[in-house]
């Protein structure tokens, strides 16, 4: 009864899911009938094909009914050319509007300030005359009030006297510069133009940058700015008094220029027989002088570097270089070994004897030609089995195991149901054999179109160096 019971809950709850799923398509087809109708008829090249749609989707993902994803697709897509297409409709409605009708009258426009830019408007201007009339789209060059001489001369005025605060930077007060100033070229509040001259430009230049190791504390600073507006201009001076430079990074820089300036002056000159290296000069900067050693066998330190990196990285290298070949050569040889087993099986031996002659035919002519990695196997397994009484499944299983290789793995596998289920071996072997053969078919092949990948490259220098050799003489000619 119990067991009833839940699969009668199952059952009205799955009924129940699919009136709900019912119930949503249902509300769902309400606002898609237009959709829809539109998807029907608009052209594929708008909506997409279904057609295409359907190829595309069993492409990537197999045999399945789409027609309902392609159709849920097509009426969105429907959807969204009609909210496009009622946009175009409402833009183009008001522009044809305003073209027909005009806009609002303009009788003034209203100049931005004196230190804004001009304004552009764009305005339709129409001329009468008579029974005459132009109408032309002309843009409007809105310029900024023109100040008079007293308005300009009240501006020079404003900006000399907050002169002192705006070039400041971040020293506090002109009483005591530990620091750069802050010379502005034009003051944003009034538009006026400022150029400075320094009194003494080995203490501060004429863009306020101070050298603290020609100035000492105390020294007197002066700088005369020229304040002008159009035609209307005024000098004032601005005297200040050094303090102590507590910018490390401004005096490093100044440090800096005055021993550029010492080189420099080194450079040029050419006096006596030995250049001289100052220890000192007037402004107090002292001065050491050594080799340049920076570069001392870097390229060999590099060098050394990366082989000691290369060396840490390719460690294994040689390990793995021998076991891919060795995996490389029981391949080659695997299809020769399965034909040389198969035409002993039919000569009447049974699998352990012949797999013994293969090895012991293999050591008689070892010594002639290179190691084969899986002739050395069979020779390590004939001494095992014949000395130790080992089992040859087990030991062919092994032998598979590490090798890694699949083919190899399979032949030990119906090596061992032949040996303790009797299963048929001749049939498999031979079957086996077509594959490995049409295996290494494939490997041929391929190994021959990446040769004639890797012959792209050298094969293009030659082209060009081809026509370089043609193209230099006329080249030459024409120089």
């Amino acid at each position: 009864m119990k067991h009833i019971k839940i699969g009668f809950m199952k059952n009205r709850s799955d009924a129940g899911e699919k009136r709900s799923a019912a119930k949503r398509r249902a509300n769902a087809g309400k606002g898609q009938g237009l959709s829809s109708r539109l998807a029907a008829v608009m052209p594929k090249a708008l909506t997409g094909s279904a057609d295409e749609m359907e190829r595309r989707l069993k492409a990537a993902f197999g045999n399945k009914d789409f027609r309902g994803r392609i159709e849920e697709v097509r009426r969105k897509n429907a959807a969204y050319w009609l909210i496009c297409t009622g946009l175009l409709l409402l833009l183009v409605t008001a522009v044809v509007s305003q073209l027909l009708q005009g806009g609002d009258p303009v009788v003034s426009v209203i100049r931005p300030s004196y230190t804004a830019a001009p304004l552009r408007v764009a305005a339709v201007a129409e001329a009468e005359y008579g029974n005459v009339s132009v109408k032309r789209n002309v843009e409007l060059t809105v310029r900024p009030k023109s100040l008079s001489d007293e308005e300009k001369t009240a501006r020079i005025k404003e900006t000399a006297r907050r002169l002192p605060d705006l070039i400041l930077g971040q020293n506090e007060s002109l009483s005591s510069v530990s620091s750069d100033l802050n010379l502005i070229a034009s003051d944003a509040e009034t538009g006026v133009a400022v150029s400075w001259a320094s009194e003494n430009p080995a203490l501060i230049s004429d863009k306020g940058e101070m050298n603290g190791v020609v100035g000492r504390a105390g020294d007197a600073l002066s700088l005369k700015a020229r304040l002008s507006l159009e035609n209307i201009s005024e000098t004032v001076e601005i005297n200040g008094v050094l303090g102590v430079l507590v910018s490390e990074d401004g005096l490093t820089g100044d440090v800096t220029d005055v021993l550029s300036e010492t080189v420099a002056a080194l450079n040029v000159s050419a006096d006596g027989d030995v250049m001289t290296l100052p220890a000192s000069d007037a402004n107090g900067v002292l001065y050491r002088w050594r080799a340049d050693v920076s570069d001392f066998h870097i390229p060999e330190i590099s060098a050394l570097a990366l082989f000691m990196l290369f060396l840490r990285h390719s460690r294994y290298s040689w390990i793995d270089k021998r076991v891919k070949a060795a995996r490389r050569s029981i391949i080659k040889d695997f299809p020769e070994f399965i034909d040389k087993l198969l035409l002993m099986l039919n000569a009447g031996l049974v699998v352990s004897e012949a797999l013994s002659r293969i090895a012991a035919d293999y050591e008689l002519r070892r010594d002639a030609g290179k190691p084969r990695q899986l002739y050395e196997e069979l020779v390590t397994i004939r001494r095992r089995v014949e000395h130790t009484n080992a089992p040859l499944s087990a030991e062919l299983n092994m032998m598979a195991a590490r090798s890694g290789v699949r083919e190899l793995m399979r032949f030990a596998s119906v090596v061992s149901d032949n040996i303790g289920k009797g299963s048929a071996l001749a049939e498999k072997l031979k079957a086996e054999g077509e594959l490995v053969w049409k295996l290494r078919k494939k490997d041929a092949e391929e190994a021959g179109r990446l040769s004639e990948t890797k012959m792209i490259l050298p094969m293009t220098l030659t082209l060009l160096t081809l026509v370089m050799i043609t193209m230099a003489p006329a080249v030459l000619d024409m120089s």
